[in-house]
């Protein structure tokens, strides 16, 4: 019934025209539909991967840049508190006015010579100023400061026993007041240490370490996250201090982000109807905001675009198919006849027919060998022939149980075609969790390459002994996978060369594709594979 309803078809496919363009039709719909939703589906998949990737990799570096920061300010506040509770210049500073004019010019240079070991040590701090109680300065660079110096000390340390009179250090950012003549347009950055007197029980001076906020902005400048995205500093107040950015970032926005303490995680706003990926994080010791503002269009520009092109060629190449198709189809329809038919079911027959004689002389063979150990009186040995016979059609199931399918075959099949061809198989394979770090189609193409180039040498070579190994272990926290033959030992001068695109052992036969193809699909999952030739044979061996 079956065949006749075949034959009915093709001549219905023959004849009718009609017919023949709807299955057309029918069949190339059948197949772009689900190309076309799988590549949209792909499409969107790889946009939002790729936006997730570089988000976190904005996120780690904003991470990682206030731990910059807070650790350059906390190593300046260790250098000078160094300094500061220093016995011999807490004391010197105590008596700085009643000592003696050479006794002060020590005071001086000790003090001096301190300030520049601090400043080697320390590339961020510009300038270190240090001040008596009567505001008299005792160390400082003459052509830093300006008349109004004096003044701006007067005012910062007015302000500071003003808010805290109990804490001993302060850092001051001042962007409006030019009192340090290399300051020029800077902005000022700089911490106030009190100096205390041995006793502890009253301030004796003070020192102003006065940051190099150039080197501060190149250090954040100099980050580039591969986009058209910033990074930009505000104050407590939520203004933007150092540099003024290119995006600007709203009091409103910050103060959402800082409510709901979401640091160093980037949140989506939409700005005048242009979305933009905006998160923050704190500089403890500042108490302001490291905030880095990207346009979501950017993050995603040049996947799109390479994405782009990449379905316009796909397009290119299934219009080129689907034209291919239809040729095929007008083509077929006018050579299918019953005689092609006919020979196709001869063929087949005969394909049939020998199998079927392979069996039986196969089948027969053993049969005369277990008649033959009857007759020779060594039942028990007939016996155990017979045993071991009805055991290798559950080789896999029974003795080489790899726990995936796919792998499972291959190894059968590699068994049966090594057999064919009078080659040992030697099978030592552990059983494989299903969640290798490896794809299952990849693994088998991997394999099945491997044990066919071995097959190939192991067929070619003339020798008596003809071994095929397959060996999948652990080692370590690595899968192993390994295929030996044991002739003909690959030549040292060619070692190197076997997995390059081109190279082939095999002449006109070969296209010097295969193995690297593997390399390439090994790579593509995280392996490796390697070629190590010993007294044994010829080992590839695949590790992930």
């Amino acid at each position: 019934m079956g065949e006749k309803l075949m034959k009915k078809l093709l001549e219905l496919f023959k004849n009718d025209k009609v017919f023949r363009v709807r299955i057309l039709i029918g069949f190339l719909v059948l197949i772009y539909i689900p190309m076309a939703l799988n590549i949209y589906l792909i499409y969107n998949r790889t946009i939002k991967v790729v936006e997730k990737e570089k988000i976190e990799k904005v996120e780690d570096i904003l991470g990682k840049f206030s731990k910059t920061i807070d650790f350059i300010l906390m190593d300046t506040e260790r250098s000078i508190n160094e300094v500061v509770n220093h016995r011999g210049i807490r004391k010197g500073i105590e008596d700085f006015e009643i000592l003696k004019d050479d006794y002060r010019m020590r005071v001086k240079k000790f003090i001096a010579r301190k300030f520049r070991e601090i400043q080697k040590e320390n590339l961020y701090i510009k300038e270190i100023i240090c001040i008596v109680q009567t505001n008299k300065i005792i160390n400082c660079d003459e052509n830093f400061i300006t008349d109004k110096s004096k003044n701006f000390f007067d005012e910062v340390l007015k302000e500071i026993y003003k808010t805290d009179s109990d804490k001993d250090i302060f850092w001051i950012y001042d962007e409006s007041k030019k009192f340090f003549s290399n300051a020029k347009d800077e902005k000022v950055l700089f911490l106030v240490r009190k100096i205390k007197s041995l006793d502890e029980k009253k301030d004796v001076g003070y020192v102003f370490a006065i940051m190099d906020t150039k080197k501060i902005i190149k250090l954040y400048k100099h980050y580039s996250f591969g986009f058209d995205g910033e990074l930009s500093i505000y104050d407590e107040n939520k203004k933007f201090v150092l540099t003024k950015p290119r995006y600007a970032v709203s009091e409103d926005i910050l103060r959402d982000l800082i409510k709901n303490e979401t640091f160093n995680r980037m949140k989506e706003f939409n700005i005048k109807n242009k979305k933009y990926f905006i998160g923050t994080t704190r500089i403890n010791k500042l108490n302001w905001y490291l905030t880095v503002v990207v346009p979501k269009d950017e993050l995603t520009m040049g996947i799109k675009a390479h994405l782009n092109k990449s379905i316009g060629f796909i397009v290119l190449i299934s219009l080129l198919l689907a034209f291919w198709i239809v040729i095929e189809v007008i083509v077929l329809s006018k050579v299918i006849t019953e005689k092609e038919m006919a020979h196709y079911r001869l063929v087949f027959t005969e394909k049939m027919n020998e199998k079927l004689r392979m069996y039986k002389h196969d089948f027969m063979n053993h049969l005369q060998i277990i008649r033959g150990l009857i007759e020779l009186n060594y039942p028990e040995k007939a016996l155990e022939y017979l045993i071991d016979l009805s055991k290798e059609g559950l080789i896999i199931k029974d003795k080489y149980e790899i726990g995936i399918p796919e792998i499972e075959s291959t190894i059968f099949t590699a068994i049966s075609q090594a057999r064919e061809k009078n080659i040992e198989v030697e099978i030592d394979c552990i059983k494989l969790s299903e969640k290798i770090p490896v794809k299952i189609y990849d693994l088998t193409k991997i394999l099945t390459n491997l044990i066919k180039n071995a097959i190939y040498a192991l067929e070619k070579d003339d020798a008596l002994e003809k071994k095929l190994i397959i060996r999948i272990y652990n080692d370590l926290d690595e899968y192993v996978f390994e295929i030996i033959n044991n002739v003909p030992i690959i030549p040292e001068e060619i070692r190197d060369k076997i997995f390059t695109k081109g190279f082939t052992t095999k002449g006109k036969e070969g296209s010097g594709l295969g193995l690297h193809i593997v390399k390439k699909l090994v790579e593509k999952n995280g392996g490796t594979i390697e070629l190590v030739v010993d007294e044994e044979g010829n080992h590839f061996i695949v590790r992930f």
